[in-house]
This record gives C-alpha cells, sequence and structure tokens, in this order.
C-alpha cells in the first residue's frame, strides 16, 4: 500500500498544488496589466462663440474626455458643447456649441 501511495498519490497531490500556483500568479498578472486607470488631464476649452461682458472668451475647465457634452450657463440661458480635441492658438481647446436648452 505504501508504493501505491509513493508511486500515484504523492506526485499527483505535488502536480496538483503546482498548477494552482501557476494559475494564481497568471490571474494576478493578467489582473495587474488591465487595470490601470487612464491618467485624468485638466484641459482648458474656450466655448466657441461665447463672451464675456468685456469681451473676453469664457473658458471651462475639465478632466472630462473629448466628446463628452457639458452644460454651461451663458448669460441667462443654459447651452450645452461638446469638448473637442482640437487645440486652438492660445493653447486651450475647442469647445462646440450644440444648441441653447
Amino acid at each position: 500500500m505504501s508504493a501505491l501511495l509513493d508511486k500515484f498519490l504523492i506526485p499527483t497531490a505535488v502536480g496538483l498544488v503546482v498548477t494552482g500556483l501557476a494559475a494564481a500568479v497568471s490571474w494576478l498578472y493578467r489582473r495587474r496589466r488591465t487595470s490601470p486607470t487612464p491618467p485624468r488631464v485638466l484641459r482648458r476649452f474656450s466655448l466657441l462663440g461665447t463672451a464675456d461682458a468685456d469681451g473676453t472668451p469664457l473658458y471651462y475647465e475639465t478632466t472630462r474626455a473629448p466628446g463628452s457634452v457639458v452644460t454651461r450657463r451663458v448669460g441667462s440661458l443654459p447651452q450645452r458643447f461638446e469638448l473637442t480635441d482640437a487645440p486652438l492658438g492660445d493653447g486651450t481647446y475647442a469647445a462646440e456649441p450644440l444648441d441653447h436648452l
């Protein structure tokens, strides 16, 4: 009976432990590689077609990604803008007006 244990059960148990450890290491490696979050970048957007009372353009600073739609109050009306990745000459990015709400 002891020879049977030495011949079959011990190598099988060692093989199961090694396989389990390999699976755990593989899972941890894949989890670490797929979970980083993208960096949040603060960008300044020029709200196109808008101006303050003294004539200066209105700006909007955010970490939201280009393609996002934001609502800002221009004068007394809320207005929606789409944030773009189009750089302007003053170092800001364009926020294109969509419509008045």
